[in-house]
């Protein structure tokens, strides 16, 4: 184990792991004095970006109060934290007590390339672990098709709410083109949204939005 020093964190639940690039002024991003370092294998690395998981208490033994952060005129310290590199990539994870991830950061790019020259200098750790079984979808959107989906949820639901059935067509029908006869309109929509999202929504989202823009110029 290695201990890093200096390095700006932005945790998000355990669900969600924003790139540097994705970090905006909202967030409350932490400035670590020191952190430790574990170098695994690729497959362990690959687990802990897709899955939640739950680590050895050895492990959170070892990693006990070793995480320093400024906080304002004084430094505090997280109980359970740990960088986790193969070499390639370098990723934060937050444990409670019981060992199970509960937030995720990436690194700034010039802080994780600083941090991996490091990572030679120690030896692979084996880590036993278990994966919480339910995939983490969401990892595989970027921050923005978050937004997105996010929204043509809402604008669903809303829709439905207010029997505006004419408009869940229409949504529907962008969408399935051929299967314009489907009774159970909203409720494809609602799962496929929810667990399926790709590019044709991101499309879907630009024409509301083109609609609603529409509609506020109307009205002004």
């Amino acid at each position: 184990m290695l201990n890093v020093y200096d390095i700006l964190l932005n945790f998000q639940d355990g669900n969600r792991l924003y790139e540097f690039f994705e970090w905006n002024n909202q967030d409350e991003i932490e400035h670590i004095k020191k952190i430790p370092m574990l170098r695994v294998d690729s497959s362990f690395l690959d687990d802990i970006l897709k899955y939640n998981i739950i680590i050895d208490k050895k492990v959170i033994e070892r990693i006990y109060k070793k995480t320093e952060v400024f906080n304002h005129d004084r430094v505090s310290v997280i109980d359970y934290a740990c960088l986790f590199t193969d070499g390639y990539k370098v990723v934060a994870i937050e444990f409670n007590s019981e060992g199970k991830s509960i937030y995720k950061s990436s690194l700034l790019l010039d802080e994780e390339d600083e941090v991996l020259e490091f990572s030679n200098e120690i030896e692979n750790t084996n880590i036993s672990y278990k994966k919480i079984y339910k995939k983490v979808d969401e990892l595989f959107l970027t921050r923005e098709e978050e937004f997105r989906k996010n929204y043509l949820l809402k604008e669903l639901k809303n829709a439905n709410k207010n029997k505006e059935y004419e408009k869940i067509n229409y949504l529907y029908e962008e969408i399935y083109p051929d299967s314009k006869n489907n009774s159970n309109k909203y409720n494809v929509l609602l799962d496929d949204i929810s667990n399926n999202y790709r590019d044709c929504y991101n499309e879907l989202f630009k024409i509301l939005k083109m609609v609603h823009s529409k509609k506020k110029t109307t009205s002004n």
